[in-house]
């Protein structure tokens, strides 16, 4: 039998102590098995351990979702990594997909829009992959994007290098410099290259 000694409630936040052990409890788990104070048979603690286990993973999805935009891949990463069970992360993460707060789709398209200015495709691909985003969903976003020229883009992002530092690209060094921060940027060698040579004159 378990003893559930104390049951403590502060704002959106619950705990028990539980044969002297503090236990953290969901209250959405709480209140669909109307917790109380008082013994419960192993059984039905065992059950109700399941049920607020599923109910703490689902509250912190949902509230990291809240605050920021996340993939699906990036999601079952981090709550496993705050010890939820690959079991509650599947069932809480799949909950948000069906609901709609979590698309891989939004967020490749999302990512693309907020940093393509500054950023080669090359580069927009490699992240979004990182970050778990399947090939597929990578190439119909870059494909569906309205990028523009690459070319344009990555010359505007040299002119302000070069205009923000009040540097001109007098020395092979210079040269070299802004060369490697395009391409780190993720644009492609050649059209970098060319960039520095329409900048240089």
């Amino acid at each position: 039998m378990k003893n559930f000694e104390t049951i403590v409630k502060r704002g959106s936040k619950c705990y028990a102590v539980v044969n002297g052990e503090r236990m953290k409890i969901s209250l959405e788990a709480a209140a669909k098995v109307r917790l109380k104070e008082g013994e419960m048979d192993d059984d039905s603690f065992a059950d109700f351990c399941k049920l607020n286990d599923f109910c703490l993973c689902k509250k912190y999805l949902f509230d990291m979702i809240s605050r920021r935009s996340w993939t699906e891949a990036g999601a079952k990463s981090y709550l496993l990594s705050k010890g939820y069970s690959h079991e509650n992360v599947d069932k809480a993460v799949n909950m948000a997909l069906e609901y709609g707060y979590l698309s891989d789709e939004q967020y490749a398209e999302n990512y693309v829009s907020d940093r393509y200015k500054a950023t080669g495709e090359h580069r927009l691909r490699r992240e979004l992959k990182q970050r778990g985003v399947s090939d597929v969903i990578v190439a119909k976003t870059l494909e569906k994007a309205d990028l523009g020229d690459e070319y344009e883009r990555a010359l505007a992002l040299a002119v302000k290098r070069t205009e923000d530092r009040d540097k001109k690209l007098r020395t092979p060094k210079a040269k070299e410099r802004v060369l490697r921060y395009l391409i780190w940027r993720g644009f492609e060698y050649e059209t970098a290259r060319r960039v520095i040579e329409d900048i240089s004159e």
